[in-house]
């Protein structure tokens, strides 16, 4: 999943902030827990801290981190 996000990252980091955190670093838990995700998954905020979207677990792939992009981006441009 890293090595997806971290392509992503080449691409967009222009225009969002994109940051790959192991459980269990920095404030990490405390991210989980407050976008009540099980135990891993993608918290995406907008620049304001506002909860744009989440996904739960890990068994995703390209497609969804792009469309976590996608939501990014969009709440970029309000």
């Amino acid at each position: 999943m890293t090595v997806i996000v971290n392509d992503q990252k080449k691409k967009y980091s222009s225009k969002i902030h994109i940051k790959t955190v192991k459980v269990g670093e920095g404030d990490s838990a405390e991210e989980i827990k407050k976008a009540k995700l099980a135990s891993h998954g993608i918290v995406a905020r907008d620049k304001t801290g506002k909860l744009v979207a989440t996904v739960d677990g890990h068994s995703y792939g390209k497609e969804k981190v792009a469309e976590v992009i996608g939501k990014l981006l969009a709440s970029g441009k309000k």
